[in-house]
């Protein structure tokens, strides 16, 4: 019986969310029809042989089935005739079921607002992906996998697939280096210990537009501080398009070009920005990870003669290897989602595109051009790659990790 309430209760959250999309015009109506008629079957199977509360209950919840398909606030009838149901069946339910059923009916809104604003936004990216500049406005075709051909031709995907990729590459690496070694100092018996690691916390705190806001006058060719401590005053720094290896290597007579050229120095500036602004959230987890360490360690091996540095490679770095796993994970996910700072300091993308991260080009595409079908098969390419490239780090990095503490 509890596993057909859990099942009933389910079929009418998932034929209500339906209703919702429906009415949203993100949904046909025939997908309502098929939730509803499975609800009522589940229902009647379930109910037969009740009280007179349960087949009430029923009734309402066919009632709300009916009528929800010509007024979507009728169809919340339906929970309310299940819940009139189980009023019925209350005496029959072990105490086990009922804990099962009033979980499941704590667990389900969360999960239809998951559902709604999670799975099938990321199903629906896929069909649009398959139309022909489908914009909300006006009637758009099926197009099949046109889309992705013109991607794949597309020499603007390739130059922001390129500078995500180093942009990754510079930032992930870097900036857990730099937090390991703060917090390995941090967790060390300093002077104003809780002070520096609060100041080290408060950039992440900040909301990243204001942050990437104070950045932009930071990096100002005419007023920026940046110029001013360097005595650089007038370079430019969010529009050089060169890139930075072929900078440091054309005194050799070294010339390279294209992806080779390396990113531009604006867009190191906003790598820059980017590891000081995420800085201390990848300090706190780390901190995190150095006090489960056990002092014992240490202190067994400075009874051996290690040196401060011994310890650290030998004890800290392979015992703090989840808590680096669990970083470079989020950090290679995060990385290729790049949006906000790059918007704020570099709005058109850099002088040559030299900073146009891949999320940049799909939200041109969709907002600025309104072709949502061309963004949304930017947007499954690139859950491709992130997934792929997750599941190589995994398959790569995990055997590294030491999970004994």
């Amino acid at each position: 019986m509890g596993l057909r309430l859990s099942l009933y209760l389910g079929l009418l959250v998932g034929t209500l969310l339906v209703r919702l999309l429906w009415e949203l015009r993100f949904a046909p109506a025939w997908v309502y029809l098929v939730l509803a008629f499975l609800a009522l079957g589940v229902g009647l199977w379930t109910i037969r042989g009740g009280s007179a509360w349960v087949w009430l209950g029923g009734a309402v919840t066919l009632v709300g089935l009916v009528g929800g398909y010509f007024a979507p606030l009728v169809s919340l009838l339906a929970l309310a005739g299940l819940f009139l149901s189980y009023r019925g069946w209350q005496s029959q339910l072990s105490e086990r079921d009922q804990a099962a059923f009033w979980g499941w009916a704590l667990v389900w809104p969360a999960v239809a607002l998951l559902l709604l604003w999670q799975v099938l936004p990321a199903f629906y990216a896929v069909w649009l992906s398959l139309l022909d500049r489908f914009n909300f406005l006006g009637p758009s075709q099926f197009a099949g996998l046109s889309n992705y051909q013109i991607l794949l031709r597309d020499p603007l995907f390739w130059k922001a697939m390129g500078n995500t990729f180093w942009f990754v590459a510079f930032t992930v690496p870097i900036g857990i280096g730099l937090a390991t070694l703060i917090a390995v100092l941090l967790n060390e018996r300093i002077r104003f210990q809780g002070l520096l690691r609060t100041l080290y916390f408060l950039p992440y705190i900040t909301a990243l537009t204001a942050a990437a806001a104070v950045w932009d006058w930071i990096y100002n060719p005419e007023f920026g501080f940046l110029n001013y401590l360097l005595g650089t005053q007038g370079l430019d720094w969010l529009n050089r398009p060169e890139g930075v290896f072929a900078s440091l290597l054309k005194p050799l007579g070294l010339q390279l070009q294209g992806f080779m050229a390396g990113p531009s120095l604006a867009f190191v500036a906003i790598m820059i920005m980017t590891i000081w602004h995420f800085l201390g959230y990848q300090i706190v987890v780390l901190l995190a990870g150095l006090q489960n360490i056990p002092k014992e360690y240490y202190e067994a091996a400075e009874l051996d003669g290690a040196s401060w540095w011994q310890q650290q490679r030998l004890i800290t770095w392979p015992l703090l290897s989840p808590t680096t796993f669990f970083l470079f994970t989020l950090g290679l996910i995060g990385a290729f989602q790049v949006f906000t700072q790059v918007l704020i300091l570099t709005p058109t993308g850099g002088v040559l595109q030299d900073t146009l991260t891949i999320t940049l080009y799909l939200y041109n595409k969709g907002f600025r051009d309104s072709d949502f079908s061309y963004a949304s098969a930017i947007a499954v390419v690139v859950f491709a790659v992130i997934l792929v490239l997750t599941l190589v780090q995994q398959r790569v990095l995990e055997r590294r990790v030491n999970y004994e503490a």
